[in-house]
């Protein structure tokens, strides 16, 4: 009997023994991931904004707009533009195109301090992922998915923010969540930050406003960050714009913007409606009300405008002393933007990783609507932004045989930090050591990118990655041509999408438009219109 009893006990010790060893390591385990707070770019939070009695008005960040109603559009301008096609001038139709603008775009609307005119409902998750309800999941992977984290799911969070609305309340909003939600629910003692394009001028805020927060980043990687905006806004905000050259308009904007006959049609309209310069006028107006809306209140807008475009743009739009509280914010953002480098070199110094993944190669979406439109970029962002300072040719051009590298921020002559296509200089960014660069990857499409996600996941967690000599397989720059075979899979009229064997986006390829087999009437009397206006602009009728 008690040798049974000695059994059982020392059985049951041996139990206790092997499940408190088991619990120990599962919890050492658990404890080894760092938890990791996602700050999503634009669009990519739902804020909601309902009027004082509660009536829905849109999301502004689907740009799901009620106003948005195109016949309500046509109906409410038709008379003004049946004046004004009587004589061909301006009869009123500016005044009623800002009108209409501002109607649209009501929900985005701001108080001069910037402050919401109406109730915006961020959406929140205060829960990391694994936690998440199956519609919160969907929503939060449809936008950040980086599939390579499904392992830190448990840890994992998803900060949400307003994009058009202060700069310093999304910093501040951070702080927040960093201790009331993931340090509060993980009990950890450090995190790390991965800020994905907007979120990349959050960050920025956050470091400035909060160092007494350094001490709980263990690492901050970067994906496709706009640390220096974007030129797409500054050329907006400086009305850089070349839709007011009314030729080119008609040439090249409207049929580059619109497809088929809707394009001619629209330029027969437009061309015996109205002169060039009610079209101008009217244009003016319509793009003056758009940035009054969107962007002229808003800091985290501000925020997206390149620091060389911001001192002549704030001039312009922000001088009026109502504003005063609009651009005192902005001014301090700015600040934060140009001591940028300098913190995150103290940080590193420090023993945090600060890692930056980039692209570029691609050109300006829409560039021929903006002043950039030569300019090389990944869609939204030149190289230069979220490398703080590298150097690219031209789009569509090389840095040129007899360029040599200055090696600014990168001390050793040995290291060659010139792309293998000779368009970017990655020495002359602010942390060549430290920034990887993807050949002809869009901005908007880096998380549909199973290369890029996985790249990106590998930075966060493997904590052998210091630099891009630490991480076997990956240069400091990948062309996903030489990387993946990839077959063309669809042909959209402008470029031919590129897939791999398992349908992800790779890159497209800018090719020559089809010609028509058969031109339509409004082709001919498109063009015979265009011609008729340019010879006789040309002598100065």
């Amino acid at each position: 009997m008690k040798k049974s009893l000695k059994a059982l006990l020392s059985l049951a010790l041996s139990l206790v023994l092997v499940l408190s060893f088991t619990a120990f390591s599962f919890a050492a385990h658990e404890s080894s991931k760092t938890p990791v707070i996602l700050i999503p770019g634009f669009g990519q939070s739902e804020t909601r904004v309902y009027d004082e009695n509660g009536e829905y008005l849109g999301d502004i960040s689907s740009f799901e707009l009620p106003g948005l109603d195109v016949k309500k559009i046509v109906s409410s301008l038709a008379p003004s533009l049946a004046s004004s096609a009587i004589t061909r001038t301006d009869a009123g139709l500016s005044k009623k195109a800002q009108s209409v603008m501002r109607d649209i775009f009501k929900p985005f609307a701001l108080n001069d301090d910037g402050s919401p005119v109406y109730n915006k409902v961020v959406r929140r998750f205060d829960k990391p992922y694994s936690e998440l309800s199956y519609e919160e999941k969907s929503i939060v992977y449809s936008h950040v998915s980086l599939d390579g984290l499904w392992s830190y799911d448990d840890v994992r969070y998803y900060y949400t923010y307003d994009s058009f609305g202060s700069i310093k309340a999304a910093a501040d909003g951070l702080h927040e969540y960093l201790h009331n939600v993931v340090l509060a629910q993980t009990g950890a003692s450090k995190v790390n930050i991965v800020p994905i394009s907007q979120g990349g001028t959050i960050l920025i805020q956050y470091l400035a406003s909060y160092p007494e927060d350094y001490k709980y980043i263990k690492k901050i990687v970067n994906m496709i960050p706009a640390f220096d905006g974007s030129q797409i806004v500054g050329d907006v905000m400086l009305d850089n714009v070349r839709i007011y050259d009314i030729e080119r308009l008609h040439r090249e904007i409207l049929p580059y913007l619109l497809d088929g006959d809707t394009a001619y049609q629209v330029s027969l309209a437009l061309r015996f409606a109205l002169s060039s310069k009610a079209q101008q006028e009217v244009l003016h107006a319509a793009l003056d009300a758009a940035r009054e809306m969107l962007v002229q209140k808003s800091t985290m807008m501000w925020a997206l405008c390149p620091a060389e475009s911001y001192e002549k743009a704030k001039d312009i739009w922000l001088s009026d002393k109502r504003f005063s509280a609009v651009r005192a914010e902005a001014d301090a953002y700015d600040a934060a933007r140009k001591a940028l480098p300098a913190t995150l070199r103290s940080l590193m110094e420090s023993g945090v990783y600060v890692h930056i993944v980039a692209s570029y190669d691609v050109g300006y979406f829409m560039a021929p609507l903006f002043g950039c439109y030569e300019d090389d970029a990944d869609d939204l962002l030149s190289p230069s932004s979220p490398a703080l300072g590298t150097t690219s040719a031209p789009f569509g051009k090389t840095l040129g045989e007899n360029y040599v590298s200055p090696h600014t921020y990168c001390s050793n002559p040995a290291h060659n930090h010139i792309s293998p296509d000779n368009k970017l200089d990655a020495s002359t960014g602010q942390f060549p050591e430290n920034t990887w660069y993807f050949k002809g990857v869009s901005h908007m499409s880096m998380n549909s990118r199973e290369d890029v996600k996985d790249f990106t996941s590998e930075l966060i967690m493997d904590d052998a990655i210091t630099d891009i000599y630490s991480y076997p397989g990956y240069t400091q720059f990948t062309d996903p041509r030489d990387r993946v075979a990839s077959s063309e899979l669809s042909y959209n009229g402008k470029h031919i999408l590129n897939y791999d064997e398992n349908g992800n986006y790779l890159f497209y390829d800018k090719v020559e438009e089809p010609k028509d087999e058969k031109t339509s009437i409004w082709k001919l009397l498109y063009t015979a219109t265009n011609f008729f206006f340019s010879f006789f602009s040309k002598l100065g009728v």
